[in-house]
């Protein structure tokens, strides 16, 4: 969890021997129902699943400092 109950999924794709960065960035309503607030795309491929994991959710706060004003780490 993050600031603001945001949450970052940052788990890769496996596609063509390569880890697929994304992220997928939620956030829990007062009634506990999880819900979207934005999911990237594909980002970039990598070697490594941890390079992937990393770049993702270095993307996904700066994502959220550019449009929630919230920094996460």
């Amino acid at each position: 969890m993050h600031a603001g109950a945001f949450h970052i999924d940052s788990t890769p794709r496996r596609a063509d021997g390569e880890y697929i960065a994304h992220a997928r960035i939620s956030r829990t309503d007062d009634d506990g129902r999880e819900y979207d607030v934005h999911l990237s795309g594909d980002l970039a491929g990598f070697n490594e699943r941890e390079d992937a994991m990393k770049f993702a959710a270095d993307w996904a706060d700066e994502w959220l400092t550019r449009h929630c004003a919230v920094k996460t780490s």
